[in-house]
């Protein structure tokens, strides 16, 4: 009786070891594009127009007029100058040392510290909110890049507070946002099942 051996089963090649360069290549810091209409009066226009369009098709269904026409044209002119003004801006979280520098060099006046103390704060505030924020917000901005901090200056002196907030508020929460990943989707692994594409 003869008998053949088996070959063991190959070996898989051990996994190199994860590198801190290869770490490092996957860094990217969290981004935030902020789609801002600049023009806010167009943008307060257009609810009040869509209002009056909602009273004008009421009245002219009561009366068999035709002012809705009038008011709907008015308001795609409006919403096109509205449109016409659509700004985004992309901001990217900068490095933590970076910001530590940043904030260092924007301390809280004296003014501020003083008036942290009179609203019975125990803790004076972190930084000068006036200049820390558009400091931030100037070296989080990837796209649109002005030319120069003077022009970056003009820029943010002629924003509404609304505005402002808008910018200063995903600068901030960009700066701290993590990357934790919830679960994987389950409706895309639905959709592409019934696709007849497997998931992972």
């Amino acid at each position: 009786m003869t008998t053949t051996s088996r070959k063991p089963p190959a070996r898989r090649a051990a996994k190199p070891p994860t590198t801190f360069a290869d770490i490092r290549a996957k860094i990217q810091r969290p981004r935030h594009i902020v789609d801002m209409v600049l023009d806010a009066e167009a943008s307060a226009e257009i609810d009040n127009l869509e209002r009056l369009l909602e009273r004008a098709q009421r009245h002219d269904d009561a009366n068999g007029t035709e002012t809705a026409r009038d008011v709907a044209k008015h308001l795609q002119e409006v919403e096109a100058q509205a449109e016409a003004s659509r700004v985004r801006f992309t901001l990217e979280a900068i490095t933590h040392r970076a910001y530590q520098k940043l904030r260092a060099d924007h301390p809280p006046t004296k003014e501020q510290i003083e008036a942290a103390a009179a609203r019975g704060g125990s803790e004076e505030p972190a930084f000068d909110a006036d200049a820390f924020a558009p400091a931030l917000v100037e070296a989080q901005l990837i796209e649109p890049k002005p030319t120069s901090p003077e022009e970056f200056a003009a820029f943010w002196d002629d924003l509404s507070d609304g505005q402002l907030g808008q910018l200063w508020g995903a600068a901030i929460s960009i700066q701290f946002q993590t990357g934790e990943l919830g679960p994987p989707s389950q409706a895309a692994a639905d959709i592409l099942r019934s696709f007849g594409m497997a998931t992972g």
